[in-house]
């Protein structure tokens, strides 16, 4: 708005007038905010201006010069990466894949690299004898991992098959925002993603969605409209449910999700407290804390239990407040969680139990890097 008004009035008071100046001020302030919008923009609209004048002589070099002055802060135009420019482009998927082809994209190290990432594979079969692919959605990380050869990673390794029915299962355990996609590229799946694989897929297995998912769901609603209460997207937020698919010989799940649902001690009946109480079950097992939601909520229209995955690592602080309150403590969190259970005691020292076993198996250099070892582990009254 500040942008347009700055061109109307340099172009109906002079880009040298008092009023042009004062908004002039306020646009660069903008400009080193977002260098390539207002380059676009402003020049833009000045070329439009000085091409519809007939008179010349009547423009004179002023608004030249102020163009000049305006290029020389702006600087030189920035360089656009592949993702930026083929996201402009009227992308489908033969195209998509033309482009890739043609930059000799299998051929890269970084594509390379991405497959063994292991972000996406295709593994065993389903009970229905179809090929399950699965998508591993923690490995992804924002800012690391190219988009664009994800993509082309996942129609090279589905094309074998894609013309036939085929299963996936989608992987959400301790997902969070670094492995989120920006709305662009989220929006770029549904469009160079072969048609036929969207018509072929038998069913999508969602497993272990958690708080995040839900939230970023909700963000990205009117772009993931096409899949809200979708026949073909199963919820699942237990081993046994794969089962009932997916015969167990025939997983190919990661290992860091199969082993969180070994050695387990549950604790049924929990209150998180928060804006909204929940009531959910805390399982405790040998290298994480799982938040279980005991009641379902809504996911793109389906009904959902979610699962939210703290490994030990990420355990800063365990406080026993009182009998029947503890808080929790987790990196990246925006504060402690709180939760009421009549058995607090047992939970932290389960807890406890799990952090420690952790640091102990970690060098000695990393408790000195920290600057503590047990002192993060406390309560406001003693444990017994």
């Amino acid at each position: 708005m500040v942008l347009d008004s700055f061109l109307k009035r340099s172009v109906t008071g002079g880009l040298g007038s008092p009023k042009a100046e004062i908004m002039a001020d306020t646009a660069v302030a903008l400009a080193s905010a977002n260098v390539a919008l207002v380059a676009r923009k402003v020049i833009g609209r000045l070329c439009e201006y000085l091409s519809s004048s007939r008179d010349h002589k009547a423009v004179g070099r002023r608004p030249f010069d102020k163009m000049a002055t305006l290029l020389a802060y702006l600087g030189p135009p920035e360089h656009k990466p592949m993702d930026s420019q083929w996201s402009s482009m009227d992308m489908t998927s033969t195209k998509f894949e033309e482009i890739m082809a043609k930059h000799n994209m299998h051929e890269k190290d970084e594509f390379k690299s991405i497959k063994t990432l292991n972000i996406f594979y295709q593994a065993g079969t389903s009970r229905a004898g179809n090929p399950v692919f699965y998508y591993i959605a923690r490995r992804y990380k924002i800012g690391e991992t190219n988009g664009d050869q994800l993509i082309y990673h996942v129609i090279l390794t589905l094309k074998p098959v894609c013309r036939k029915p085929f299963e996936l299962v989608i992987d959400f355990t301790h997902t969070s925002t670094e492995n989120r996609f920006r709305t662009e590229f989220l929006q770029k799946w549904f469009v160079v993603l072969p048609e036929v694989a969207y018509e072929n897929i038998h069913a999508a297995y969602i497993y272990n969605a958690d708080s995040w998912v839900r939230e970023y769901t909700k963000y990205h609603d009117r772009a993931l409209a096409p899949l809200k209460n979708h026949k073909k997207l199963i919820f699942l937020d237990t081993p046994a449910r794969l089962n009932d698919h997916i015969h167990p010989d025939q997983q190919k799940l990661p290992g860091a999700t199969t082993s969180l649902d070994e050695d387990l001690k549950v604790f049924n009946n929990a209150l998180k407290l928060s804006h909204k109480d929940t009531k959910v079950a805390i399982k405790v097992g040998p290298s994480a804390i799982q938040v279980t939601s005991a009641e379902k909520t809504k996911v793109l229209s389906h009904s959902v239990l979610l699962n939210d995955v703290y490994y030990a690592s990420e355990i800063e602080e365990v406080c026993l407040v009182d009998d029947n309150q503890f808080t929790l403590t987790i990196a990246h969190e925006s504060g402690p969680l709180s939760f009421i259970h009549n058995d607090c005691d047992s939970i932290v020292q389960a807890i406890i139990h799990i952090r420690t076993r952790w640091e102990l198996s970690q060098p000695v250099s990393s408790w000195s890097h920290s600057g503590q070892r047990h002192s993060s582990l406390r309560s406001d009254k003693p444990i017994t």
